[in-house]
């Protein structure tokens, strides 16, 4: 067989297998994802070899999702006491590092107001601060201020529809805003 002829034989090859093997990868993806209800997502950092943000199923635990990020070496517990089993909820952040002596110190906490708006996960208007509401649309520094004004002189906490009793806020304001909540 001639040169050319081989190379052009591997060209065609080429051409035949590649899109078999895209076509192979999405469908263990889709296997993978088989009877996964997602019911939100976390995000990961700290010493594990694929840091970023993973689908969340019912009733899963710290200990599941940092097993998934994959650890970049083996550690012997983790802390604080209880944190392995704690039920993750939509939009929990997971901070995790491995000591020199194997111990996996874990920090959960709540994803940012930005990082939340994006993903399509629901604020916590109890638990968010000036900052957090002069992210939403048509909120700017002096209404979010008068927001929490507001919860504050109301006992710390508010329900989403109290937003209209907050001077600036009307209802057009308000129907733009509620669906991030």
């Amino acid at each position: 067989m001639v040169r050319y002829e081989r190379i052009i034989l591997l060209l065609i090859a080429a051409v035949v297998l590649i899109p078999v093997g895209i076509k192979t990868r999405q469908s263990a993806q889709h296997a993978a994802l088989a009877g996964f209800s997602v019911e939100g997502f976390v995000r990961v950092s700290g010493d594990v070899a694929h840091p970023g943000i993973y689908p969340l199923s019912a009733n899963m635990m710290t200990i599941s999702v940092i097993k998934m990020a994959n650890p970049l070496r083996p550690f012997t517990v983790l802390a604080p006491a209880g944190v392995a089993e704690r039920r993750l909820r939509n939009g929990d952040r997971i901070g995790f590092v491995i000591g020199q002596d194997g111990r996996g110190e874990v920090l959960v906490t709540s994803l940012g107001t930005s990082e939340r708006m994006l993903m399509g996960i629901p604020l916590d208007i109890d638990a968010m601060g000036a900052a957090d509401f002069d992210r939403l649309p048509g909120i700017g520094p002096v209404i979010a201020e008068r927001i929490v004004k507001h919860r504050q002189k109301n006992g710390g906490s508010m329900a989403l529809e109290e937003l209209r009793n907050v001077e600036g806020i009307g209802e057009k304001r308000y129907e733009v805003i509620k669906k991030y909540f």
